[in-house]
């Protein structure tokens, strides 16, 4: 990783509260044990889980793919987009 993003996620995280911290840590915990069979998207700003592979998601936009949706997560902000 250059030097540049390094000393920029160091400075990221010095400004972290406490709450900021644990939800982190608490999110990568989880990532630990998250079975690989299911699959976060975030579309539009919602974060929902799906299985992963599912073929419907695969498809273009439309009612098909938000059949795959297993489950909503409310109250965690996304954006959903790429880089």
């Amino acid at each position: 990783m250059p030097d540049r993003i390094a000393d920029a996620i160091e400075a990221n995280n010095a400004a972290l509260t406490d709450a900021e911290r644990k939800a982190i840590t608490s999110l990568q915990q989880l990532a630990k044990h998250w079975p690989r069979t299911l699959t976060l998207v975030s579309m539009e700003g919602n974060l929902h889980v799906i299985r992963t592979g599912d073929e419907r998601f695969g498809l273009p936009f439309g009612p098909d793919r938000q059949q795959a949706i297993i489950a909503d997560i409310d109250g965690i902000p996304n954006d959903g987009g790429a880089w």
